[in-house]
């Protein structure tokens, strides 16, 4: 029987004392939004894995797994980075960019378990009410932009810029080490992603385009996003579903409430007190007729982005309190 003072006991007692130490140097090498934030992606991704089996979806999991790669490896690289090169700021950026990586593609797994939908789309009632309260016809708008083609195309870069912007917007908070921001705009951009995905499961809806056919010259001047080819996608996402779920046909699905929307937000409402405020609250001024036009939007769609926005950057703050000037 081994003892305290034998070497068998002794030798177990360090393994597990070194097996314990090295866990809890990676716990704290984490900064507790960090901590919040990738157990959310962990439990979503299973959320999405049990609703997989319960539906019985297929999904490739293998190729989503590759995709995720990118994601892990940038937060083991900013662990090394934190932990061995004394390089905090370098090492938000990474993480940062990591979490929201990994978190938007177990969501996107999450959104298309929701295909075909067995309720109805809730379309129909936001043209109304568009309609109604602001005069606004999905058509008439992408056909009065149109005219201007060289604006109407740029209206598309534009459209193109906002996961760019986002990631922008990590980098430069790190570098400035505005860490409470940094771990604020993080935690809204994922809370008001997730609960724009329980409202369109409640109540889907895919936009004017899958309803709307324009005139072959009025895509071909714009170069629309969100066209007849992706409107005709959509419903038949809606109607029949997918055989496999794969990276390989992931597009933009959500209409109301508009992630793209809550995007803009991010990039201007975080970034005050920065030379960066005034060139991006600038091109994000572009980017509410590009969400309309190529994003293929309601405007109601807008508002519930700007409201779910809100409502996640209420949370945020309470999750993580400004204690001291940064």
């Amino acid at each position: 029987m081994p003892t305290d003072t034998t070497a068998q006991f002794s030798a177990s007692s360090v393994a597990k004392t070194g097996s314990n130490a090295t866990l809890r140097g990676l716990q704290q090498a984490f900064f507790p939004p960090e901590h919040l934030m990738i157990l959310l992606t962990i439990c979503v991704g299973v959320w999405a894995f049990a609703l997989s089996i319960r539906f019985d979806q297929a999904v490739a999991w293998s190729a989503f797994m590759i995709s995720f790669a990118p994601a892990v490896g940038m937060i083991l690289l900013g662990l090394y980075i934190r932990t061995h090169k004394n390089m905090p700021r370098a090492a938000m950026a990474a993480i940062g960019t990591g979490v929201y990586i990994g978190f938007t593609g177990v969501v996107t797994i999450l959104i298309y378990l929701r295909f075909p939908f067995q309720t109805p789309m809730i379309d129909a009632q936001l043209m109304q009410m568009d309609a109604v309260l602001f005069g606004y016809e999905w058509a008439g708008f992408t056909s009065a932009v149109a005219a201007y083609p060289i604006f109407g195309r740029a209206l598309g870069w534009v459209y193109g810029t906002s996961l760019l912007q986002l990631f922008g917007v990590l980098f430069l908070l790190s570098f400035l080490n505005r860490q409470v921001d940094l771990h604020r705009v993080m935690i809204t951009g994922i809370l008001s992603l997730l609960f724009a995905v329980i409202i369109w499961w409640a109540w889907p809806s895919l936009g004017p385009s899958a309803y709307v056919t324009l005139p072959h010259e009025v895509e071909a001047a714009l170069g629309l996003v969100h066209g007849e080819a992706a409107g005709a996608r959509l419903m038949q996402m809606a109607e029949t579903g997918n055989a496999v779920i794969s990276p390989q046909i992931i597009m933009g699905t959500i209409a109301f409430p508009s992630y793209h929307t809550v995007m803009t937000c991010l990039a201007v409402a975080f970034v005050r007190r920065t030379w960066a405020f005034w060139p991006l609250m600038v091109l994000n001024l572009a980017m509410l007729p590009a969400i309309l036009s190529h994003g293929g939007h309601h405007v109601s769609d807008m508002i519930g982005g700007v409201a779910v926005f809100g409502a996640a950057l209420w949370c945020a703050t309470l999750l993580v309190p400004r204690t001291k000037p940064e």
